[in-house]
């Protein structure tokens, strides 16, 4: 099963979309994802605790580069982890013209549980894992 397949039924059995970009990634071992990490991501729920602000297929990349990328000293370059995170997140907003939740479901605001919806989201989950695995190499 394809990297996006396996992304994209986490997210379609009840993982948010930033804990089934890190799942997904860790059970593929693109990267090491901690679990206290993915832990950390559920948070990150439609868009930032149900908020409808940034969309967590962002906020899970965002994390999953930087697990790779990013720096724990100060004195670290940040260079590489900051240009793969613009590339990501610039490639998202291109594609889908929003980074903002509330902005990419509008059309079920009234309905954000519906299946439509969900089945929406998770392609959008599928599309961008494929985007962000090669970021990670």
């Amino acid at each position: 099963m394809e990297l996006s397949e396996i992304a994209q039924k986490l997210y379609l059995d009840g993982y948010n979309c930033c804990e089934s970009v890190l799942h997904s990634l860790k059970e593929n071992n693109v990267i090491n994802v901690p679990d206290v990490v993915i832990r950390c991501a559920t948070g990150f729920r439609a868009g930032v605790a149900g908020s409808g602000c940034i969309c967590g297929v962002i906020t899970g990349g965002i994390i999953a580069i930087g697990l790779k990328y990013g720096r724990i000293d100060k004195k670290e370059d940040k260079e590489e982890a900051d240009r793969r995170t613009k590339i990501f997140y610039d490639k998202f907003r291109e594609k889908f013209k929003s980074t903002c939740c509330r902005i990419l479901t509008k059309d079920w605001k009234d309905n954000f549980n519906s299946q439509e919806r969900k089945n929406y989201c998770a392609g959008i989950v599928a599309q961008m894992i494929t985007e962000l695995q090669e970021l990670l190499k």
